[in-house]
């Protein structure tokens, strides 16, 4: 899982990725524990050693997967039909001061009802393994890089991010702006800054390094910078049709 995560940590073109090997070699030589999660202030001694501005940290809270054989009626034919789960608990640590980023719990379900009869266990794992990276390098970049609104073009808006997003053509997203800067008046701590909803917009492209989109509302009020979140898709207006003949719209037994 760690491979696939470095993968998909290079496909997403934010970052570059310190070799795992090399953190451990590190790790030996200044004689740090590699138990448990860095703590933020090892992580401060670790990143100037490394070079690495973050650290993420990982650990598997639950992991099950099994197959669910059911009969189809009136053959002699057996379907297995995968099911699993995976529960990561994720953070990311600046290594520049050692202040936590983010921390987050990925919850990922996968089944897969094998209709052909043709995938193995192996091919399920792989789907579900992959699945939960997906998820969670998404949960990275956005942590460390928002999804951002880089450029306005009339209608049409230009995102932060392309290939990997957790978002595809045709999605709706949430534009924010953002406010005044919240402070914790007992310690002083940054805790982000407060979010309007001020539009939104409906992905049109989703490019190697960036995403278009075409305002859905908020025209005048979306401005460059503003913060963009995974919305609600939208739901479609019901189109009255005409009945055939003999058709009926109430329910009916037979």
């Amino acid at each position: 899982m760690t491979s696939e995560l470095m993968t998909f940590l290079v496909k997403a073109n934010k970052f570059d990725v310190v070799e795992r090997s090399r953190m451990k070699d590190i790790l030996t030589e200044q004689e740090f524990s590699e138990s448990g999660y860095i703590s933020p202030e090892t992580a401060v001694k670790l990143g100037k050693l490394i070079g690495a501005d973050y650290f993420v940290m990982g650990k598997i809270e639950q992991f099950k997967a099994g197959i669910e054989s059911k009969k189809i009626p009136y053959t002699d034919e057996v379907k297995k039909q995968y099911e699993g789960k995976i529960t990561v608990n994720v953070r990311i640590v600046d290594s520049r001061g050692g202040k936590v980023v983010t921390a987050n719990k990925f919850i990922v379900e996968y089944e897969d009802r094998n209709r052909k009869n043709e995938v193995t266990a192996d091919d399920f794992l792989d789907a579900l393994k992959e699945k939960a990276v997906i998820n969670i390098v998404n949960g990275i970049v956005e942590g460390v890089f928002p999804l951002k609104i880089i450029k306005i073009t009339g209608d049409k808006v230009y995102i932060n991010r392309g290939a990997g997003v957790s978002f595809k053509v045709g999605d709706i997203l949430t534009v924010m702006a953002q406010g005044e800067g919240l402070v914790d008046p007992d310690t002083g701590e940054s805790l982000g800054s407060a979010e309007e909803e001020v539009g939104r917009v409906e992905v049109a492209t989703v490019q190697k390094k960036f995403s278009t989109a075409k305002i859905v509302s908020g025209a005048g009020q979306i401005k460059k910078g503003a913060i963009v979140r995974l919305g609600q898709q939208e739901s479609e207006e019901v189109v009255g049709r005409e009945l055939t003949p003999g058709s009926s719209d109430k329910p009916f037994s037979w």
